[in-house]
């Protein structure tokens, strides 16, 4: 974590990742010019292929053996609009398609976001499902899956708040791991591939529209989440989760900008008034779509933690999930360690996805 790269599409069409620094000075490669065949530093002139190799340099005689200077370049694959680069050492192992990678444009829509905190911390939140029944109460009634996502027949906090307490099952798999929540209005069903993959449970219906959410190291303190909605079944529609959600924001390159800046000094944008007035539980409404909604109350939560002192928490029966996600990473870290051939590398998943199933069910 915290290294810099730079990722292209050169005129000719060919996309690319290499280190940011020109190999020279260090300049930033964000800057070179793009040119038919690699990235020209404006700097000194030097010319980098995708493959890292240096095709020019004025700086040398007309006869030096460019070919024996280069950067580092790491294989992609583009797999629906996304460039994906094998980042690790020695040969990179085979593309490993997930369930939306060969959607026609139409079924698929993506948007980023870079968020302050720990990578692991939004993929914990994922796995804690049970915050959904608080922290996304008043969010999830006023949605149109609101019906679907709670009983008339939960509990009850003492200032009022209807929730429905689960069970929740988890088992290991070759990719990750698999998780369901049970409680008295739906089954809802997740899955984590490693090792930062983590399809959701949307939206009701067999055909209605699947998502996941992608949490890319950055450094310690910073990371990139993709939000991924796609339909096998159709193209998406205006009525979907997805489009309802996606459609009008302005630059899905920061689909979270309506937020703006979230720091301790304003409370990560709550709007505490709200809160005194009994007009929002959290603090956190009045936003676009329902979806910023609960990324404005999660990365508030979220955000808050700062750097995580796991040693001091009291887990609950409810965060069943989430201690089978951190040990589900431990063990994988100690399986690296000895030789062993990562999780999911070789696993089929372009059938992996979540799933939402309204009613009760037995765990």
């Amino acid at each position: 974590m915290g290294d810099k790269y730079v990722a292209f599409r050169l005129r000719s069409g060919e996309a690319g990742v290499m280190d940011e620094a020109c190999p020279h000075r260090g300049a930033s490669l964000a800057l070179a010019r793009n040119e038919e065949t690699g990235l020209r530093c404006i700097y000194h002139g030097w010319k980098m292929a995708p493959s890292g190799t240096l095709l020019d340099a004025p700086t040398h005689p007309a006869d030096a053996p460019l070919h024996e200077i280069k950067t580092r370049a790491h294989p992609v694959h583009e797999g629906q609009g996304i460039i994906w680069a094998w980042l690790g050492e020695g040969t990179a192992p085979q593309f490993r398609p997930l369930s939306f990678t060969d959607l026609p444009d139409n079924h698929v829509i993506a948007a980023t976001a870079v968020v302050n905190c720990n990578w692991l911390h939004p993929l914990e939140t994922l796995w804690d499902v049970f915050h959904a029944q608080i922290l996304h109460n008043q969010t999830n009634r006023n949605s149109s899956r609101g019906n679907a996502y709670f009983s008339s027949s939960g509990r009850r906090t003492d200032s009022g708040i209807e929730f429905d307490y689960p069970e929740m099952r988890a088992h290991s798999t070759d990719y990750g791991f698999a998780y369901a929540n049970h409680d008295a209005a739906k089954t809802t069903h997740f899955h984590f591939i490693m090792p930062f993959i983590q399809h959701h449970a949307i939206s009701p219906g067999a055909k209605a529209d699947k998502g996941l959410q992608i949490s890319v190291p950055i450094d310690d303190d910073h990371a990139m989440l993709w939000m991924i909605f796609y339909n096998r079944h159709t193209p998406l529609q205006p009525d979907g989760f997805a489009m309802q959600n996606l459609a009008s924001i302005p630059n899905l390159n920061n689909f979270l900008e309506e937020l703006g800046e979230r720091t301790a000094d304003n409370r990560w944008g709550q709007q505490r008034d709200a809160v005194d007035r009994g007009e929002s539980f959290a603090g956190f409404g009045g936003k676009k779509t329902t979806l910023i909604n609960i990324f404005a109350e999660d990365l508030a939560v979220i955000e808050s933690q700062g750097r995580v002192d796991r040693s001091r928490e009291y887990l609950a029966p409810v965060d069943l999930a989430l201690v089978k996600g951190r040990k589900t990473l431990v063990d994988a870290v100690k399986a690296y360690e000895r030789g062993e051939v990562p999780l999911g590398r070789d696993s089929d998943l372009t059938a992996i996805e979540g799933g939402f199933d309204v009613g009760a069910s037995s765990p």
